[in-house]
């Protein structure tokens, strides 16, 4: 019954809770650095999801590509990709492909991007070359 209770609250309270984050995208990405792995573990969901807790959002714990739909529940808004320049906390959902049913997410530290290990490039894995993705951004209530 709590499990029940809790799948149908969070999706109806996280757009109330996201209005009053005080996010610190510095601190996540602190963390999702510090705590990266020196390879995958295919938990890249869970080091990011952890990485933003730490830097102040509530946010739960989906398969990576149910970030693309939580994501902006939280204050974070989907930015084009065309002439994309990343910035410190961008964070990327890719969807799920062959091989990788999950999807995968990863977030942008200044120098490199992190899931749940430091990445050599953009895509962590070639399935997703031909994927497309979503890029998002936090957005406090404040910033236009």
């Amino acid at each position: 019954m709590a499990i029940l209770l809790l799948v149908i609250t969070v999706p109806v309270l996280a757009p109330i809770v996201g209005r009053f984050l005080d996010y610190d995208a510095d601190v996540a990405v602190r963390y999702v650095t510090e705590n990266a792995e020196p390879r995958s573990r295919n938990c890249c969901a869970w080091y990011v999801m952890r990485a933003m807790q730490t830097g102040g959002c509530p946010i739960y714990i989906l398969p990576a590509f149910g970030y693309s739909w939580l994501l902006p529940q939280f204050g974070f808004v989907e930015i084009g990709n065309s002439s994309y320049i990343p910035e410190l906390g961008d964070i990327v959902v890719f969807p799920a492909v062959k091989g990788h049913i999950w999807g995968h997410i990863q977030m942008w530290n200044g120098r490199q991007w992190v899931s749940d290990f430091k990445q050599k490039g953009f895509y962590a894995a070639q399935g997703y070359m031909n994927s497309g993705y979503k890029i998002f951004r936090y957005k406090s209530s404040g910033e236009k």
